[in-house]
């Protein structure tokens, strides 16, 4: 009898243990993968029963910069390969709204500091962690330009994701442009005809005490249109101007829908054309 008391006791007794221990949280970030000035990680934001949450993180030294999905005059975009991960239907990339910068004779579109490209990831199965798992070709570029590769790897699970960095990716989301953007508008005002090239003006409502910018991208990756030029830099309203070159050899450059990001301080706009 007494031996079958201790047995129950000792039974009790790691049964207490296990309920008191606490359990490991899911990491929130994956290691940071470093190349030539810059680094890469993977960052988890939470789950909401259907998608997760979840950001790529570059790190950039001083005085650098990487490029947007469209890098302008110069510069590469960069690449993502989620092949390797586990228990993925999709992965979505949001894309914050980017900068210019001076490039020579030109201009490059894209990012300085740090930036997080939020992630949608819709898993095979919601109710399994997801093991997500990169592959990264970038460039960064100073005075030159670097080709740049990361690796990583994170586990999403329905855990609750670190409140600063989910703070972290937020401030991103908020800055990925929308269809519909508070106090921001673009119009088409006139097509100029008549010179080598047709000229769109466009007119953009926008926050008078900031600065605004306006980013164009044609119906796929054979067009490379030059940035629309400011015609005025002060006020609610502004106009720009694209000279309708570096379009596909062979195409009519109207009547085909672009695609325009309007930003105007930490606001952006994304709007779909068809000037004709």
């Amino acid at each position: 009898m007494k031996r079958m008391l201790d047995r129950r006791a000792l039974v009790s007794a790691l049964a207490l243990a296990a309920a008191v221990t606490p359990v490991a949280a899911a990491p929130s970030a994956s290691s940071w993968s470093r190349d030539s000035k810059s680094a890469v990680r993977l960052v988890r934001g939470g789950f909401d029963g259907k998608v997760h949450r979840a950001g790529v993180e570059i790190t950039l030294d001083p005085g650098t910069k990487t490029y947007w999905r469209t890098p302008g005059d110069s510069g590469v975009p960069p690449a993502f390969d989620w092949a390797g991960s586990d228990n993925v239907a999709d992965v979505a990339i949001a894309w914050p709204a980017p900068m210019r910068f001076p490039d020579g004779n030109g201009f490059s579109i894209g990012y300085k500091t740090s930036v997080i490209f939020p992630l949608t990831v819709t898993p095979k199965t919601p109710s399994r962690p997801v093991r997500l798992v990169l592959k990264l070709d970038y460039a960064v570029c100073d005075q030159i330009c670097i080709p740049a590769k990361a690796a990583a790897n994170l586990t999403l699970s329905p855990g609750p994701a670190d409140p600063a960095m989910a703070a972290a990716l937020a401030g991103f989301e908020a800055r990925v442009p929308r269809s519909q953007a508070e106090g921001l508008s673009l119009a088409l005002e006139s097509v100029e005809r008549g010179g080598e090239h047709p000229v769109l003006v466009l007119r953009a409502g926008v926050d008078a005490a900031v600065a605004a910018d306006l980013f164009v991208e044609g119906p796929d990756s054979r067009w490379v249109l030059p940035l629309p030029e400011p015609v005025d830099t002060a006020g609610a309203e502004r106009r720009f101007r694209l000279v309708m070159d570096g379009v596909p050899r062979g195409t009519e450059p109207l009547g085909q829908e672009l695609t325009f990001t309007l930003v105007s301080g930490a606001r952006a706009l994304e709007a779909r054309l068809t000037p004709r």
